[in-house]
């Protein structure tokens, strides 16, 4: 198709052609925990490879937030610009007050990835789709459960960036979720903190470990 232009020249349009899509930030404000909807332990909100999944990292409250995508049951998808400069999903409730838009910058692609736990880690305590919590592992009472480990998307190589650690030390037992690809790190859970990262020294995995994709 064809539109006329300043100075009536004329224009060619290519059929179909839409303006590039800008993302929405937000600040992050504390959300509800889906599972008990009371305010998810250590403030922010969960980063997870998609609606409910796995834990991969934390947006802080206030932290900055680039809406791309929004479910039905308002979880939402893009980056957390602040701190871990991260691609994944929010909880619903998580976002507060209006920062702008920005453009798009974690594609369809990233998010296809993501959807797959070996993306994000390894030696899960249970078989894909068989569990939606950690197996309860002895732990190393005192460890620091940091909120964060990752800084970007790339769960293989950007691993090892302990940050925002939690008020205090977690408890003798905790719920193990999986390893990090590095092997530095589990995704645990703990009773008082909630859940984010520890050393691996810190927990006793279980002795039955999966490591099947999703």
């Amino acid at each position: 198709m064809a539109l006329l232009g300043a100075g009536g020249v004329t224009v060619a349009v290519l059929a179909g052609a839409q303006a590039a899509y800008a993302g929405h930030t937000h600040a992050i404000q504390t959300a509800p925990s889906p599972s008990t909807g009371q305010p998810i332990a250590g403030g922010g909100s969960w980063i997870v490879n998609k609606p409910s999944g796995y834990y991969i990292g934390r947006a802080m409250p206030a932290d900055t937030f680039d809406n791309e995508v929004t479910t039905t049951g308002n979880w939402h998808y893009g980056r957390a610009v602040t701190g871990v400069n991260m691609c994944g999903w929010v909880l619903p409730g998580s976002l507060g007050a209006d920062r702008g838009d920005v453009a798009d910058s974690c594609s369809a692609a990233t998010r296809e990835a993501l959807s797959h736990r070996r993306t994000v880690g390894r030696d899960y305590n249970a078989a894909a789709h068989e569990a939606t919590d950690g197996s309860a592992a002895p732990a190393v009472s005192g460890c620091t459960l940091y909120y964060n480990y990752f800084h970007g998307s790339d769960f293989a190589a950007n691993g090892g960036h302990w940050a925002n650690p939690a008020a205090g030390g977690i408890g003798a037992t905790v719920r193990y979720r999986f390893t990090t690809n590095d092997g530095a790190a589990a995704i645990v859970r703990d009773d008082v903190q909630g859940w984010g990262f520890v050393p691996i020294g810190c927990v006793t995995r279980p002795a039955r470990l999966f490591n099947d994709n999703d």
